[in-house]
């Protein structure tokens, strides 16, 4: 088993197609797109979303509300950055309202940066096969007849020519595609987590505007 998983390892051939997919999606997507790209994996590599810690850091924001308004709130915010964002928009402007448009342009903002993500990825998927190719050709062009050892020459070549195709085929579609639809789910669970962490501190903030708005109504 290991002498066969030796006989198909050509450090050439995948190099070809590592570098050439890796080259070509660049100048298809950018870097920038790469960088999310590799944002996204260290996410994935990270783990789930904590959304008990996230809820805790939420609970201690509300109950400083409450006791101490809004301006004297001195909570820690909570780890996630993007619902730090979201409760420090209500911290600043005391609005239900400003809350909401961080959560929306948080939300959108996300959404670009996973879909740019998860694109790379299909994108490198669709060229991995080509650069798989082009292993191939490069391979066929060593047959030409050499005067040392022209059989030895032309299995190596035959042999990097089909692990060159066989490599882009399995870039493709054990690791790039894969990759991006883990990509899209991970981000679907952990924006299903936040947005019910912000329907919850949302809830909770309402009650509290409310309550302030009836003594203020009861004294008039």
């Amino acid at each position: 088993m290991t002498s066969t998983l030796a006989q198909m390892f050509d450090p050439g051939a995948l190099t070809i197609v590592l570098s050439g997919t890796l080259l070509a999606t660049a100048a298809r997507c950018g870097w920038q797109d790469l960088k999310h790209a590799a944002i996204a994996v260290a996410q994935l590599r990270r783990g789930s979303f904590d959304e008990d810690g996230n809820r805790a850091a939420l609970a201690h924001t509300v109950h400083e509300i409450e006791a101490n308004g809004t301006l004297g709130a001195d909570a820690p915010l909570p780890p996630d950055p993007s619902l730090a964002k979201v409760v420090n928009a209500y911290l600043r402007h005391s609005s239900v309202e400003a809350m909401q448009n961080a959560r929306r342009a948080e939300r959108t903002a996300r959404e670009m940066e996973r879909g740019a993500a998860a694109r790379t990825f299909e994108y490198a998927g669709e060229l991995a096969p080509v650069f798989g190719l082009v292993g191939t050709l490069f391979a066929m062009t060593q047959l030409a007849p050499t005067e040392n050892d022209m059989v030895q020459a032309t299995m190596s070549s035959i042999a990097t020519a089909v692990l060159s195709t066989l490599y882009g085929v399995l870039i493709a579609h054990m690791l790039c595609f894969p990759i991006a639809r883990a990509i899209e789910r991970h981000g679907e669970r952990e924006e299903a987590a936040r947005e019910r962490l912000i329907e919850w501190l949302n809830a909770h903030l309402r009650e509290f505007g409310r309550s302030r708005v009836q003594p203020i109504k009861g004294a008039a």
